[in-house]
């Protein structure tokens, strides 16, 4: 039997009784492979791989898409409830999904039909047992666990009582606990907890343990709820070594799984409690007497491979059928995060690339997820079905910013589409706009991932490596400290910010399972950097529009040279305007086609009419029809671009391309034969080779006839492509949208920030509002115990929370 084990609750602070049951899973010898999955990886693991067993533990926290998921993948599952009878509420409307239920509560076990099993906790020799009597006892009375009102109610009476007692107490508390316990604090110390070794430890050094219930609950109709089987450290403390005194009116089940007066001592009142105290402190021999048959009696029938036996034997006698497994999607749903789209106009390479995708491809279902452009304040994001109608959407309280690695509000947003809408995959056209958090989450959640190479966004925030002459930084020839440098004299950031960036980044590309690079340049680029993208890594070419028909050769008339695209700095404005002026005078006009940046506008319009036109944007999708006429074309970017869609474009409409000689547009152009080779910012040499192709019309000719007829693939192509891409990988079950109850912090999933930025070491405000979980999962908390426990018990959760921060702004 192949098993996943999982403890539902993330933070759990009885996490040790978790790996406790799951090391006796382990060796029993009917478990042929137990794992254990933490929520980064469960589902992955379930995917990968055939499982027999679903072995939920604690079950708090469980309704998440995460467990929801799990329990379509795996045939079997049963959970282990740990906090009944105080979650049972909760605990009721997930066990229906559950072969079986084991429960921690005698009285909780009918609940949950014929398939509840009241199964106590236990005890683990490896992380409780200690020998006893090996030395003399620190303390005559020893508690340790949370300080439920109940229980401070009690021992205040007894240290009131009793004042000569060398008394220990270990209290917990937390902040959802503190405005229940304020009229009962003082006396008392509180600490954040005790190690389950520390535990024992003081328990082994005490000469008598108490046992006390938790008799509270935040139910407003049974506010001292109480469970009827004693807890996990009814059977820690047996192990440990210590003479327990137990609340036995409190914990009924004790009865029947400990002989009273011989394994424990136990009372109904303080005064029973007080006299048994005496008595035992009286007579050493009877106290150690009874340790020790506790001791051996929870090593003979009451530890954690008695639980599991007892599970598995359960598991074993199951007749009920295993469900069919669903049938998969006709078409899987993929999800496309974009930070533009060509109908918010302002867009490029990546935007038709997108659009060539949404309007052909019939394998997938492309939906869209992108920013709203028209506002342009990081607020609001915007889902799309295939045919652009709006299905969802967010207004984000507080902006993303670009210096922000994780943003709790957009994660949640981006869990609950994932979950609600039940997208298969995931391919990041762009993380432009968007925390880089987000393919992590995607994979957690078992979507199959993909990421598309437009730029070089994973490297470096300045996604086209433009250092501060505003040229590429050369970063492939240069050590990594050349980034602190660079990004200090950009944008002012201090040293270490680059590689706190990309350390992130290295996770966040490791989530992804498929890269998508234009060309080979690019890819080796990003290889450089994340070595492990190079085994995950797919050439596909971007989609070339398809251009109008080369016209017949013109022996004479100007030299027409062209620029196609955006006209901006990046794509080599400033040189092509003094190339400009360098061919004033001479038969050469210049051709613009594409947007121009506000910054160049005035500049060419100085030279409009005479030797400068200006085209104006075009409709993407197409190329302008006047291309045709041109006879050069001018690709003088300043950084390694990825592909270069403009370049094909203008190699098949028969223009001969001057090009620098970086990145992917080098790849595709032989000095002398396809075009030419410059250096970045070489007008110069540009303006040289314009004159000479002017006054050589038979080399122009002889260069017009060496450019291939197709260059690239069309759109038709480009998506054929990324379909047989698609088609192998693998797809999932269709079903129901899945659980979002409850949904999951970063931290949740194994990612752990010492700030929410990476340009700075913290963010005041989030680090302060949030104790490094965000906003947003104060939010959702405070929503969760609003709907649980009443609004009057969350707003005074609020208050608390407040005077700790209040607390912590206050000047010493």
């Amino acid at each position: 039997m192949r098993v996943l084990f999982i403890d539902t609750k993330p933070f759990n602070p009885n996490r040790y009784i978790a790996r406790g049951v799951f090391d006796a899973l382990s060796a029993d010898p009917r478990v042929s492979e137990a794992v254990w999955a933490e929520y980064a990886d469960a589902v992955p693991l379930a995917l990968a791989r055939p499982f027999d067993l679903l072995f939920a533990f604690d079950g708090e926290e469980a309704r998440n898409p995460i467990i929801a998921r799990l329990l379509e993948l795996i045939p079997r599952k049963i959970v282990w409830f740990t906090e009944d009878p105080y979650e049972r509420g909760v605990n009721l409307a997930l066990s229906r999904q559950f072969d079986l239920v084991f429960t921690n509560d005698g009285t909780s076990a009918a609940y949950y039909d014929k398939r509840g099993i009241h199964l106590p906790l236990a005890g683990d020799p490896l992380r409780n047992r200690f020998p006893i009597g090996h030395r003399a006892p620190r303390y005559d009375v020893f508690f340790a666990g949370t300080a439920w009102p109940n229980r401070l109610k009690f021992l205040r009476e007894l240290k009131q009582r009793r004042p000569d007692l060398r008394c220990k107490f270990v209290l917990v508390t937390n902040p959802a606990l503190d405005p229940h316990i304020e009229a009962l604090r003082d006396g008392f110390e509180f600490t954040p907890g005790v190690s389950i070794g520390d535990f024992c430890r003081l328990a082994n050094a005490s000469r008598i343990t108490l046992t006390l219930p938790r008799k509270f609950s935040t139910s407003e109709a049974d506010p001292e709820t109480a469970s009827d089987t004693p807890g996990p450290r009814f059977f820690e403390v047996a192990l440990a070594g210590s003479c327990q005194i137990v609340d036995a009116e409190t914990t009924s089940a004790a009865a029947s799984l400990f002989t009273e007066g011989a394994h424990y001592l136990g009372f109904q009142s303080v005064e029973e409690c007080l006299a048994q105290i005496d008595a035992a402190l009286a007579d050493d021999d009877r106290r150690q007497t009874i340790a020790q048959a506790a001791q051996t009696h929870v090593g003979q029938a009451h530890l954690y491979r008695h639980r599991v036996t007892a599970i598995l034997d359960r598991v074993a006698a199951l007749e009920t059928p295993l469900p069919a497994p669903m049938p998969a999607r006709r078409q899987p749903r993929v999800l496309f995060v974009a930070h533009n789209i060509v109908q918010q106009g302002r867009f490029g390479g990546a935007e038709t690339y997108l659009e060539a995708i949404r309007a052909r491809i019939g394998s997938i279902e492309p939906w869209i997820l992108v920013p709203d452009t028209s506002k342009g304040d990081g607020r609001r994001f915007l889902l799309y079905d295939r045919d652009l109608a709006l299905r969802d959407s967010i207004t984000l309280a507080a902006p993303y910013s670009a210096a922000l690695l994780t943003h709790p509000e957009l994660e949640i947003f981006f869990q609950k589409l994932l979950a609600e809408y039940r997208f298969e995959r995931v391919q990041f056209n762009h993380l432009l706009g968007f925390p880089p958090s987000l393919p992590i989450i995607a994979k957690a959640m078992g979507a199959t991932t993909l990421y598309s190479l437009h730029d070089y966004f994973p490297i470096c925030d300045r996604f086209n490596l433009l250092g501060p002459t505003g040229r590429y930084c050369g970063i492939d020839q240069r050590p990594p400290a050349t980034c602190d440098i660079c990004l200090k004299q950009t944008q002012g950031l201090e040293p270490g910010s680059q590689a706190r960036r990309r350390r992130f980044m290295r996770d966040s590309m490791k989530a992804i399972d498929v890269v998508l690079a234009g060309s080979p340049a690019s890819a080796a680029l990003l290889q450089m950097f994340f070595p492990e993208t190079a085994s995950r890594t797919r050439l596909l070419l971007p989609p070339v529009n398809t251009v109008p028909a080369r016209p017949a050769a013109r022996p004479a008339g100007p030299l027409k040279v062209a620029h196609l695209g955006n006209f901006g700095r990046q794509k080599g404005a400033e040189t092509i305007l003094q190339v400009i002026e360098r061919c004033q005078g001479q038969p050469i006009e210049f051709h613009i086609f594409g947007r121009v940046d506000p910054e160049f506008l005035p500049l060419l319009e100085k030279h409009a009419g005479s030797a400068v036109t200006l085209h104006g944007t075009f409709q993407g999708g197409t190329v302008p029809a006047a291309l045709a006429a041109c006879d050069v074309m001018l690709f003088l970017s300043t950084w390694p671009e990825t592909y270069g869609i403009t370049l094909s474009e203008a190699q098949m409409a028969g223009l001969v391309p001057i090009v620098t000689n970086i990145g992917a547009q080098a790849e595709r152009v032989t000095t002398g034969e396809t075009g030419f080779l410059v250096e970045i910012d070489d007008a110069a040499g540009v303006t040289d080779i314009l004159l000479s192709l002017m006054q050589d019309r038979a080399s122009l000719e002889r260069l017009r006839g060496n450019l291939p007829t197709q260059a690239g693939i069309d759109a038709d192509g480009f998506v054929a492509a990324l379909e047989a891409i698609h088609a192998t990988l693998p797809t999932l079950p269709a079903g129901a949208a899945a659980e979002t109850r409850r949904l999951l912090s970063l931290a949740e999933y194994g990612v752990f920030l010492d700030s929410p930025t990476w340009t700075q070491r913290g963010l005041y405000g989030f680090n302060l509002l949030a104790g490094g979980r965000g906003i947003g999962f104060l939010a959702r908390r405070f929503v969760a115990v609003a709907r649980t426990d009443g609004m009057g018990f969350a707003l005074r959760m609020a208050r608390n929370k407040l005077r700790q921060i209040a607390a912590r702004i206050r000047p010493a």
